[in-house]
């Protein structure tokens, strides 16, 4: 065996940090395009929540990549950007990410329903926890409607995201198989 052989034998190839910066750097664009959204008068103020969507995909489907870490990250920087209460939001998707973590093998087991339900139970969570973190530093209650607006326009986004993710993961495995 020549070294160079000997060298590559030893090599780790599974390692999966440049996939979890891949994933970070997906969620932070994701994050990114959230806050355009919210120079549309449509969703002014009341953006969907597609970093979310991409982060459950990503927490059901692939949980090794997905790191509690990358999580806080990802909801750090969508809270500076969205001049949210800083942490709440971050704070909310590391509690999404425990909650799915401990749902991973029941949502993998149901249909696609059950697997929506699940995500509506966790957006419904993490805009709750974020309207009480409000609401007790504040001594206030926001426009509840804008929350509804959020919610709802983030389930109804939620399929056309978990659909389009599905298909790319299946591509690249497909891609992957003939490589």
């Amino acid at each position: 065996m020549t070294r160079a052989a000997r060298y590559f034998a030893r090599a780790e190839f599974a390692i999966d940090w440049p996939i979890q910066f891949l994933v970070g750097v997906i969620g932070v664009l994701l994050t990114f395009f959230e806050g355009s959204l919210a120079l549309w008068s449509l969703f002014y103020g009341a953006t969907p929540l597609l970093s979310l969507v991409f982060l459950y995909w990503m927490m059901v489907q692939y949980e090794n990549f997905v790191p509690v870490f990358l999580v806080f990250v990802i909801g750090l920087i969508s809270d500076i950007l969205f001049s949210d209460i800083l942490g709440g939001r971050a704070t909310a998707y590391v509690l999404a990410f425990y909650y799915v973590g401990f749902r991973r093998t029941k949502i993998l087991q149901g249909d696609f329903m059950q697997t929506w339900f699940d995500f509506a139970l966790v957006v419904t969570g993490v805009m709750l926890f974020q309207l009480l973190i409000f609401s007790l530093l504040n001594f206030a209650i926001p426009a509840v409607t804008p929350i509804l607006f959020q919610i709802g326009s983030t389930l109804i986004l939620f399929p056309m995201g978990y659909l389009l993710l599905f298909t790319l993961a299946s591509l690249v495995e497909k891609v992957r198989m003939l490589s």
